[in-house]
Formats: structure tokens, C-alpha cells, sequence
């Protein structure tokens, strides 16, 4: 009889829910001044959680740096998320639907400005970026003709920020969500380098200046990965990113 109830209550359980699939995503690497990996935050990290409800799915993020990160994913090692798409991309790794929406600004030192509306008005400057990382065909282009220079560092928004007070560049380069104004930016990148700007004594003079046009207003993220390694996810993540979407904002 025991048998015969043990069998029945097996056989009238609910199934047991299987535990979420866990998917490598691949990012960028973000560093302090020190070279140390800073975690993921802010909208970005809000955007990942949102996707592992939606998908059921854990995200376990590693951090590289640009070129090992892309490296990684052509190898099949995983999704990459933030890849700007380029034509020989698109035939090596299948894309999503926009993720999310950036615009990348030119911040210079306020008493050292200029007037920019195309990227010929850089010429002769040198910019600040991050190294290793495409900001599109368009820039890379006028880059390979020297159009500007370019100072590659480590990616430590303190670190290029301290570059430019030191007037070691003319400007840096900073994605920043689509929804922020210069103005918002600016009280963003004083409050975040207050701190940091006391080490460099009278050489920090001045402010930040976020200048008027952006560099590019279509600068979305996408997630990718390799063709060969598709085994549905990227239609899946389009179906979850609509639905994230269609929501109010909170």
C-alpha cells in the first residue's frame, strides 16, 4: 500500500522547473584608473536583468577587452554585446534588433571648445578613445586618413577624462544614454570626477564642456553571435527585447 501511495503522489506532482539555461555573454571590459574590472551597472545592467527574466535564462558576463572580446565571439565562444556593426561583421556574426540607444558625445575642457558639426572640424585634433574599440566605419575611416589623432587608452573613463584636464587631448569620446542632454552630462562627469581632479592640483582649472552636436545619435547596441553557433537565441532575444520595449518606463 505504501508503495502503491508513494507511486501516485510521484505520479501527481507537479514537474520540477528546470533551472535556467546559462549563456556566456561577452562584453567590453570596463576599468578604473587602477586597470581593475568595474562591474556591470547602471543601464546596462538593468537591460541584462530584464532579459533573464524574460528569457529564463543566467547571463554569466566576461570581461574583455575589445579585440579579444570580438576574437572570442567569431570563435563561437559566446554571445558579445555592444559590437558595432561593420560589413564584414555582418557576415561572420547574426545580429539582434537594437538593444538599446547611446549617443556618443565629444566632451573637451570648457575653456578650450570648439565649434563641431562634421567630422572634418577635427582635424588636426587628438581625441581620446578607447582602445581597441570601433566607433563606427565612418570614423574609422577619416582615422586611417590622420585626419585626427587618436590617443588610445585603457577603458577608464576616469583615466581619459584626467588625460584631458591634463590637456594631454582636445577631447574625449563618451557614449551616453540617448535620453541625457549635454547639460545632464556635464553635472554627471563634475560629480563623478570631483573626487579624482583633486590629485591633479592647479592643472584642474577648468570644467567639463559637453559640446552641442553629438558625434553619432545612432549609436545602438546589439547583441551578436557567430552564424554556425544560432541555435535560436537571437530570435529569441528580438521576441523578449519587443515585448521589454512595449512597457512604460518605470
Amino acid at each position: 500500500m505504501r508503495a502503491i501511495l508513494l507511486a501516485a503522489a510521484l505520479c501527481c506532482a507537479p514537474p520540477a522547473h528546470a533551472a535556467p539555461q546559462t549563456i556566456t555573454l561577452l562584453i567590453g571590459d570596463q576599468l578604473d584608473e587602477q586597470g581593475k574590472q568595474r562591474p556591470v551597472n547602471g543601464a546596462r545592467l538593468k537591460l541584462l536583468a530584464a532579459l533573464e527574466r524574460e528569457l529564463d535564462v543566467v547571463f554569466e558576463v566576461r570581461m574583455y577587452p575589445w579585440p579579444r572580446a570580438e576574437r572570442y565571439a567569431l570563435d563561437g565562444a559566446g554571445l558579445i554585446f555592444g559590437l558595432p556593426k561593420t560589413a564584414d561583421r555582418l557576415t561572420t556574426l547574426r545580429y539582434s534588433d537594437a538593444a538599446s540607444h547611446r549617443n556618443l558625445w565629444l566632451v573637451t575642457r570648457s575653456d578650450a571648445t570648439f565649434n563641431f558639426n562634421k567630422l572634418e572640424d577635427l582635424r588636426g585634433k587628438t581625441l581620446g578613445i578607447v582602445r581597441g574599440y570601433s566607433y563606427g566605419e565612418e570614423f574609422d575611416n577619416a582615422r586611417g586618413k590622420r585626419l585626427f589623432r587618436t590617443d588610445e587608452d585603457i577603458s577608464s573613463r576616469g583615466t581619459r577624462l584626467t588625460r584631458l584636464m591634463l590637456k594631454r587631448v582636445d577631447a574625449v569620446l563618451l557614449f551616453q544614454p540617448s535620453t541625457q542632454s549635454p547639460r545632464q552630462i556635464e553635472a554627471e562627469l563634475e560629480a563623478f570626477m570631483a573626487p579624482r581632479l583633486q590629485a591633479i592640483g592647479a592643472a584642474a582649472n577648468a570644467g567639463y564642456k559637453v559640446l552641442p552636436k553629438p558625434l553619432s545619435t545612432d549609436s545602438r547596441q546589439f547583441f551578436a553571435i557567430a552564424r554556425a553557433k544560432d541555435d535560436g537565441i537571437i530570435d529569441r532575444i528580438n521576441t523578449a527585447l519587443a515585448r521589454i520595449q512595449q512597457r512604460p518606463p518605470n
